[in-house]
C-alpha cells in the first residue's frame, strides 16, 4: 500500500501563539486516539510562527475515507490563530 501525505503550511499570529500551541496539542491527541492518520507538527527553522502539519495516511483508500469531522470545532479555533491568506496545502502520493 502506498501512503498519502497531506501537508499544510501556515503562519500563526504572534499574539495567538500560545493559544495555537495549546490547540494543536489537543488536535494531535485526538489524532493519536482515533488513528485516522498520523499527525506531526513542525515549526519552520528560522521562521518563527511558521508551522507545517503533516498527516500521514496508510493508503489512498484511508485518505479518501478519512472522517475527521469530529475535529471541525478545534480546526476552526486553530484557523482563527492564523495569519490570513498564508495557508498552503499539498497532497503527496507515494510512488
Amino acid at each position: 500500500m502506498l501512503k498519502v501525505l497531506l501537508e499544510i503550511n501556515y503562519e500563526v499570529q504572534p499574539s495567538k501563539r500560545e493559544e495555537y500551541l495549546r490547540l494543536v496539542n489537543e488536535l494531535k491527541s485526538g489524532y493519536e486516539t482515533t488513528k485516522i492518520a498520523k499527525l506531526e507538527i513542525f515549526e519552520v527553522q528560522g521562521s518563527p510562527n511558521n508551522f507545517m502539519e503533516i498527516y500521514t495516511y496508510d493508503s489512498e483508500e484511508a485518505f479518501q475515507n478519512a472522517d475527521d469531522s469530529s475535529f471541525d470545532e478545534i480546526v476552526v479555533q486553530i484557523n482563527d490563530c492564523l495569519v490570513p491568506d498564508k495557508l498552503r496545502s499539498y497532497t503527496l502520493h507515494q510512488i
